[in-house]
């Protein structure tokens, strides 16, 4: 599902209007109709009182047809128009007159007014937010701030028009106070900030309602990015044929853990098998390589010199390249120790040996002050990282990576050429094409130690096999978050351990195969 920037919304909207011919007031009655009608099957019943909180804009504009529309009905709706009816233009106007033509009311919310409008939201059944649109760009203030404080504290189930009024419809953020809502109808596309938390929790659920934009203005317009969803991974799901054997599916070549983190080598293994590889080996040190040969029985240890150290050092250089040599993938980096030495390894390995590349943890690490060479090698590899990790290879802090995770990414991607995986709150595909896609699954029950091994795991499992790394990082990190999601559902977001990551992947997978996964974003006409 392809998802836009507010700025790029507005070119689709101007394309529809100027190049198309469809006139502006269509589209804002397509909005606000279908709109009216999908809150009429879900929220409404007989008798059920309604209020519409209008700002002057074209979102307004929406408001007013879907007040229109409930009136009609013998909905009892009183119309809350933030500022004097005077300042509206256009659609919005045109709108506000047809409303007060069927005897619409319309009480202004004004600076210095008598009038408070918390009385008539706390008397609604429920609340149409249709305040501010997806273009809002600067802090909201006076009376817009009141009316948004005043829904947020009246109690009552509100819905938003298009994106909650006060999220910032780039990056997610509020901007000063925003609108909570248990129901977001967005038009035509899905946009960034409805995605991005904390808009995501603001937004509620989400439907994106077709108003008749013109399809092919995608071809000259573009998209944002594109949420991952069933159907897009269905799209390369590979079908598994009854004569194969383990060589089949790809041998993968772990290289994790140290003296202490040996459960990070461990859980990246298990999870590698658990999503389909047919042979995993892990490269471990060999004074840590007893309690390997214990944590692990379907995956292969293989021990190379650590002189008694418990992490690896340039003595074991020789032999893990010529181990490396006929393996399908790479997958280095979890649990593997900061020394200088590790980290020379690392970076040598992934220079002079030939091969696809998953690199997490102290893998992304080992290249602080050393950026230049992931450009240089020229690897087809995909980098893992928290915003933690990428934040120190950028030289930025986490939370200036959080503050805009698409520039973030876009300028690791142009400096690299690498595909990468930025881990959070969304989890972000940048590929190494170009391309950006948003993964809708995951929750808070992934913030724990481990669950990111488990993620490189599975990248590292789908690309033994013969996944494209663009595919590997895609199916890898929607069934990680899916199985977050599944495990929530059953029990509770505190008691998540990574390794519960490994259970369930196969019902999760044939969910997905099967087109019976959960619907993140509806789509409705």
């Amino acid at each position: 599902m392809n998802v836009l920037s507010p700025e790029r919304m507005a070119k689709y909207d101007a394309y529809a209007i100027k190049s198309w011919g469809i006139p502006s007031s269509v589209l804002m009655e397509n909005a606000g109709r279908s709109t009216y009608r999908l809150v009429k099957e879900r929220y409404l019943r007989a008798g059920n009182k309604v209020a519409v909180v209008c700002g002057r804009g074209n979102n307004g504009g929406d408001g007013f047809v879907i007040a229109r529309y409930a009136l009609r009905d013998g909905f009892p709706v009183k119309v809350l128009l933030v500022g004097p009816q005077a300042g509206l233009k256009g659609d919005a106007e045109l709108n506000m007159r047809l409303y007060k033509s069927l005897g619409g009311e319309i009480v202004e919310v004004r600076d210095g007014s008598l009038h408070s409008p918390e009385q008539d939201l706390e008397e609604s059944d429920i609340i149409i937010d249709a305040i501010f649109g997806t273009g809002l760009s600067k802090a909201v203030s006076g009376i817009e701030a009141m009316a948004i404080e005043a829904i947020n504290s009246s109690g009552k189930p509100v819905v938003a028009v298009d994106i909650p009024s006060g999220i910032d419809g780039r990056s997610g953020a509020p901007l000063g106070v925003a609108v909570k809502a248990i129901h977001t109808f967005t038009y035509g596309y899905l946009k960034l900030g409805q995605l991005f938390y904390p808009g995501a929790t603001h937004a509620g659920r989400i439907t994106v309602i077709d108003i008749s934009l013109p399809v092919h203005g995608e071809a000259k317009l573009g998209v944002d990015a594109q949420m991952v969803d069933g159907e897009m991974l269905r799209s390369f799901f590979r079908t598994r044929a009854p004569w194969s054997h383990k060589g089949t599916f790809g041998h993968a070549a772990v290289i994790a853990g140290s003296s202490g983190k040996t459960g990070a080598a461990a859980m990246t293994s298990l999870a590698a098998l658990r999503i389909g590889a047919g042979l995993v080996s892990l490269v471990i040190p060999e004074s840590l390589n007893a309690i390997m040969e214990v944590k692990l029985t379907e995956a292969m240890t293989y021990p190379v010199p650590d002189e008694g150290t418990g992490h690896l050092g340039l003595s074991s250089y020789d032999r893990i390249t010529e181990f490396v040599r006929d393996k399908d993938v790479i997958v280095i980096g979890p649990g593997l120790s900061q020394h200088e030495e590790t980290s020379e390894v690392v970076r040598r390995l992934y220079v002079e040996t030939d091969k696809p590349f998953v690199v997490d943890a102290d893998g992304i690490n080992a290249f602080i002050g050393h950026e230049d060479l992931i450009s240089e090698a020229g690897r087809d590899a995909v980098f893992t990282p928290h915003p933690g990790e990428l934040g120190r290879i950028m030289g930025l802090s986490p939370a200036e990576i959080n503050g805009d995770r698409m520039t973030a990414g876009k300028k690791f991607l142009e400096k690299t050429g690498v595909t990468l995986v930025l881990k959070g709150a969304r989890t972000m595909v940048f590929d190494k094409d170009g391309e950006v896609f948003i993964i809708p699954t995951g929750n808070q029950a992934l913030a724990k130690g481990g669950s990111g091994d488990i993620l490189t795991g599975f990248i590292g499992g789908c690309a033994a096999q013969g996944y494209s790394l663009r595919e590997s990082a895609l199916l890898g990190a929607y069934l990680h978050g899916y199985l977050a999601d599944r495990h929530v559902e059953g029990s509770s977001d505190m008691d998540l351990l990574a390794g519960d990551l490994l259970h369930g992947v196969g019902k999760a997978l044939r969910d997905i195969q099967g087109g019976a996964d959960r619907i993140y974003i509806e789509k409705c006409l």
